[in-house]
């Protein structure tokens, strides 16, 4: 899923789309989400791990 972005140093309306994944990355280049669409397919989550993998 793509989602617009916007840098300060930049025109109005020189927005850039990047792939989902990728937003924390150009978040520490300076560049802030316009605006995000809410993600149609389910989000993975983390994997409970037991105990003997802990040790």
């Amino acid at each position: 899923m793509a989602v617009r972005m916007r840098h300060a140093s930049l025109p109005e309306g020189q927005d850039i789309e990047v792939a989902e994944i990728s937003v924390p990355s150009y978040q520490r280049m300076g560049w802030t989400v316009v605006d995000r669409q809410p993600s149609t397919t389910a989000e993975a989550q983390g994997r409970r791990r037991t105990q003997k993998e802990n040790d």
